[in-house]
């Protein structure tokens, strides 16, 4: 399976968290204005979101390779990829 995020969808996905990460992790008020720069920096179309996009999609990659289990053929019968 391969998962590529678009730019839009990768800003739509941190806007999302940082909301969450905003309303339930019960930071100081310093923490808060840190979080809002943070997004800011990284609002779309910014060449941050463009490194945060690439970044998000080598992680998710990533992630799916190792929890991927693919069958190779070796020698006339199928083994697991995590046999190897």
């Amino acid at each position: 399976m391969q998962v590529i995020l678009e730019p839009d969808e990768a800003s739509s996905i941190m806007a999302l968290i940082v909301a969450q990460v905003l309303d339930h992790a019960g930071l100081s008020a310093d923490g808060r204005a840190a979080v809002r720069r943070w997004r800011t920096d990284r609002a779309e179309g910014t060449a941050e979101m463009a490194d945060l996009t690439i970044g998000m999609n080598e992680a998710l990659g990533t992630l799916l390779d190792e929890r991927t289990t693919r069958q190779i053929r070796r020698k006339g019968r199928y083994v697991s990829s995590k046999e190897m």
